[in-house]
């Protein structure tokens, strides 16, 4: 009980930081650009890109679905799962993290895939946590070659290496060692750190993904995984390419994919609902840093994050109402799943 206590104070204060992160981030925004002169940069955007950007964001849908399913359990009953009851899952999630605080649209879609396909919840809610790990750590390889492909500012190239090596590592030690054990080597580690106490609610939390994930045909599936997140990071920055061409601010591929790619792992960081600032703040000091002026820039960035955001939040709700489900409700019961789970691992 204790420790489900816990575990909704950080859920609570992990909502109030990445609300004030987000309100910081817009103040920076706002203090820096002449709001006016982006507004009319917007008003003048080209349709034509747009619309083709609307196909590459659906195959980057299908791809992340084909994705997790390679990640997911088998459903107790045999067999696999059909894609098409993955995709409408998926997009409740990317709802969820775009309305919803604290990205609670991942433990969404791991409790709903669980209860609609009879999946073991610890292994719904492990697929998840291990798709972030393998996408995030994928990104961050892709970032930092970008980076040294437009000769970036020597900032980025030096905060992308250090990402790119953790990733790479990360990576590495998933496939030969395996989620389980390499939470208990943690755990074995952290106990002979100062204040570790400080950090076991952090390690029950991964203890409460990483059970019930240590197949042997894991490694080959987070391999797979790690390829198809690389192509949708190519899709991504197609999409900031995409949109750059509308706002009338032309980018190199190259250059596009940084700018994407530093920008969602900006967004990593706790972040009001639909990653509001520091989406904002990390693609237009981006793209100036790499030479696009600040106007242009920030209407890149408003645009990129409508036309990322916006259109799989629409297939998301349209989904929501075909499994006639409330994402309020989805929300409770996926937090109350997450809480058993941890209130298992505690006592086991």
């Amino acid at each position: 009980m204790a420790s489900n206590v816990g575990r909704r104070r950080s859920r609570l204060a992990l909502r109030l930081g990445g609300l004030l992160i987000s309100l910081a981030a817009l103040w920076l925004v706002i203090q820096s650009v002449d709001l006016g002169a982006c507004a009319r940069v917007l008003s003048g955007a080209n349709p034509a890109p747009l619309v083709v950007c609307l196909a590459v964001i659906a195959i980057q849908v299908a791809l992340r679905s084909v994705r997790w399913r390679l990640l997911l359990p088998a459903p107790r009953r045999g067999g696999g799962i059909a894609l098409k009851r993955i995709v409408p899952v998926l997009l409740i999630g990317y709802l969820g993290n775009t309305v919803l605080p604290a990205r609670l649209g991942e433990p969404i879609r791991a409790y709903l895939v669980a209860r609609r396909e009879d999946l073991d919840a610890a292994e719904a809610f492990g697929s998840v946590v291990l798709e972030r790990v393998v996408d995030t750590a994928t990104l961050a390889v892709v970032a930092f070659a970008a980076a040294v492909v437009v000769r970036a500012p020597s900032w980025i190239v030096q905060a992308t290496a250090v990402a790119a090596i953790a990733g790479t590592a990360v990576t590495v030690a998933l496939v030969v060692i395996g989620p389980g054990p390499l939470v208990r080597a943690t755990r074995r580690i952290a106990a002979h750190v100062p204040g570790a106490a400080r950090i076991e609610p952090v390690l029950v939390r991964l203890d409460d993904f990483a059970r019930g994930i240590d197949r042997p045909a894991r490694s080959r599936a987070i391999v797979a995984a790690a390829v198809i997140s690389a192509a949708c990071w190519m899709l991504d920055a197609t999409t900031f390419w995409l949109v750059a061409r509308s706002v009338g601010t032309p980018l190199d591929p190259a250059a596009a994919l940084l700018i994407a790619s530093v920008t969602v792992l900006g967004t990593a960081l706790p972040s009001a609902p639909g990653y509001v600032g520091t989406f904002e703040l990390a693609a237009a000091t981006t793209a100036q840093a790499l030479g696009v002026a600040a106007v242009p820039a920030l209407a890149l960035a408003v645009l990129a994050h409508a036309m990322t955001v916006l259109p799989i939040a629409c297939a998301g709700a349209v989904s929501l109402i075909a499994l006639d489900a409330r994402l309020g409700l989805l929300a409770t019961e996926a937090a109350g799943a997450e809480d058993a789970l941890g209130e298992a691992v505690s006592q086991s």
